[in-house]
């Protein structure tokens, strides 16, 4: 079976929003979702375009070994093709950066370095890179391919997730980070953008590209400023030296903007959103939108606290932090929110007939357990008198009957 592969149709891209102008300064290449015929799905879309690079497909250039077939896509600092691996015989999404990008021949060194470093990285949340090198058109990145869209591009479509939503799809994010610093790799540079949604439940982080090996979990290194403004910790923008927390901060900002749609900290230049990451109060999500739960704002807030020393110790313990969030009761009163009126006339029949069916038991052993009347004496005269029938009409279902049903039937609380 084959597997899909990043698409981008190229076109003229319309022109950005104020707010968006900043964030595009600092982007790097982003590859969106294929575009899908309105009235069909996802496998019959796929199939129409054909977007996997074949052997036998028109070729526009070479990058190393590869040979590149298409453009999908383009960003502030590089382009990505699809293309084709003649050595492997599979296709790949080879990512190369702009020429006009100077770099010095130690830079060069240091991004392939950190590149093969993300290429020992296996993990069913981070994209796998495949190789890195440098041709021609520049230093590149060869990765295995991909269909669906960025968090970015889902996120300005719309998409609104649940908490429960959010935390479960942020919580995998964590997972791969936590394993990525565990190799001595910390991201730098986590955005709605380098996260990628096989599906709504399905993310994986992109572009390792500017990441930062560290010799230990703990261990600082320093870096020069690069990155998305929007999502740089407070470390990073005064060029401090940093550590794994970083990649914490910038995914609580990322949950934040999820929840509530929009940045926690804006501004109309570099400098101001700059100044407002490092000065500004620091928002709760449960201000901004009152429906987000409150122990949960305040997850977010630990998350996004201006000096390390707050924050969460790793991205290990918020993980944990998020997991212990959606098997708490505030969690549970918010599946119970979003519960459809179907479901719920559903719920409230099932508990009606837990509750009758308990009652007919309980009825029917009671019964059961009378002890049957002695026979007369012999010679005895018979008994005239007739026994009335014991009634058999169950009792009304009591609220407490209908909770222990809601209680008890997990399986009724997760529509599909």
């Amino acid at each position: 079976m084959r597997r899909p592969f990043f698409w981008r149709k190229v076109a003229p891209a319309p022109a950005p929003e104020a707010s968006q102008i900043f964030d595009s300064t600092f982007e790097t290449t982003v590859v969106v979702d294929p575009p899908y015929p309105s009235g069909g799905g996802h496998a019959s879309a796929a199939s129409d375009i054909d977007a996997e690079p074949r052997e036998s497909t028109a070729t526009i250039g070479h990058v190393g070994r590869y040979t590149l077939q298409s453009v999908l896509g383009e960003g502030g600092l590089g382009t990505v093709y699809g293309a084709w691996d003649p050595l492997l015989s599979r296709g790949v999404a080879v990512k190369t950066l702009h020429r006009g990008a100077s770099l010095s021949q130690d830079s060069t060194m240091r991004i392939l370095h950190e590149a093969r470093a993300a290429a020992r990285l296996n993990h069913p949340h981070i994209v796998t890179v495949f190789d890195a090198g440098t041709s021609e058109r520049g230093v590149y990145i060869a990765m295995e391919p991909l269909q669906g869209q960025d968090l970015r591009q889902a996120l300005r479509e719309g998409w609104r997730p649940s908490p429960t939503e959010a935390v479960g799809l942020v919580r995998k994010v964590a997972d791969a980070l936590e394993y990525a610093h565990q190799k001595g790799v910390i991201h730098c540079d986590i955005k709605p953008a380098n996260i990628f949604l096989v599906s709504r439940k399905h993310p994986k982080v992109l572009d390792f590209g500017i990441a930062r090996l560290s010799h230990g979990s703990r261990v600082a290194v320093d870096m020069p400023v690069t990155g998305s403004p929007f999502y740089l910790a407070p470390e990073q923008l005064r060029g401090e030296q940093i550590d794994r927390r970083c990649d914490v901060y910038a995914l609580g900002v990322v949950l934040f903007e999820m929840l509530t749609g929009q940045r926690p900290f804006v501004g109309d230049s570099v400098e101001a959103i700059s100044q407002a990451v490092l000065n500004a109060p620091t928002p709760a999500a449960r201000m901004v939108d009152g429906k987000i739960p409150p122990n949960l704002s305040a997850l977010i807030a630990k998350a996004m606290a201006r000096s390390p020393a707050d924050r969460p110790e790793s991205a290990r313990q918020f993980s944990q932090a998020l997991r212990g969030w959606l098997q708490s009761s505030e969690a549970e009163s918010v599946r119970g929110r979003r519960l459809s009126p179907r479901t719920w006339v559903f719920l409230g029949a099932a508990s009606l007939l837990a509750a009758g069916g308990t009652a007919w038991v309980q009825n029917h052993w009671s019964h059961a357990e009378e002890p049957a009347p002695e026979p007369p004496a012999l010679g005895a005269p018979a008994s005239q008198t007739v026994q009335p029938l014991a009634s058999v009409v169950a009792p009304p279902p009591t609220p407490a009957s209908a909770d222990w049903a809601l209680n008890n039937s997990s399986w009724l609380r997760h529509p599909a």
